[in-house]
């Protein structure tokens, strides 16, 4: 037989109902107004590692063939690097020609060539300077036209011990294209030095 209770003993019941309810409702609110203000902290290796690499992506950089470049110095410029333990610096500067209509903003203001990205190695005398997993920015690279892009590579000292570049050195340039799976040989000297390039000695 069905037992039913009088509006009198339903009524703490319900009470006691509502007031759990309203304890739990307002339990998880406050657990997602935590989750919703939580932000990672300031100057978190990781998080800015991870944040670094997103913007990479969203650049939409293009991972380029390695090359190489091996540093030839004088013997006078090998001495006093090594003496002074001075390092060397070797830079690649990549640039396109535009395509005819691209925007002044993608435009070197005093070449008028299109930068496409940099890239730098810190060698030891004797070291070879090996690049690989080279990003230029995709959106830059569509502005250039069908002759691709070009790299200068110039080398100078790491300014360890001077203030002032030590280096003379030879420079490349020319198409990227051309060095792309290659070792380039840049002789260099001290700056000041006389070689038998200067004196007209081949």
């Amino acid at each position: 037989m069905p037992v039913f209770a009088n509006h009198r003993q339903i009524r703490p019941i319900l009470c006691h109902v509502s007031v759990l309810n309203s304890r739990a409702i307002f339990s998880m609110g406050l657990m997602l107004l935590m989750v919703g203000c939580a932000e990672p902290r300031a100057g978190n290796p990781g998080t800015e590692r991870r944040t670094a690499e997103e913007r990479n992506r969203a650049a939409g950089v293009t991972v380029s063939p390695v090359f190489s470049v091996r540093v030839r110095l004088s013997d006078a410029a090998a001495k006093k690097l090594r003496d002074s333990k001075e390092t060397i610096m070797v830079a690649g500067y990549f640039t396109g020609h535009p395509k005819l209509g691209t925007e002044v903003r993608y435009l070197d203001i005093k070449s008028g060539e299109v930068d496409l990205g940099d890239v730098e190695v810190e060698i030891h005398p004797g070291e070879t300077a090996t690049f690989s997993n080279l990003k230029l920015n995709s959106d830059a690279l569509a502005r250039i036209d069908s002759n691709g892009p070009s790299i200068l590579i110039d080398v100078f000292s790491g300014r360890k011990s001077s203030k002032d570049n030590l280096l003379d050195c030879e420079v490349y340039d020319g198409k990227f294209d051309s060095v792309r799976g290659r070792t380039i040989e840049l002789p260099c000297q001290l700056i000041g030095e006389r070689s038998p390039r200067d004196m007209g000695i081949n």
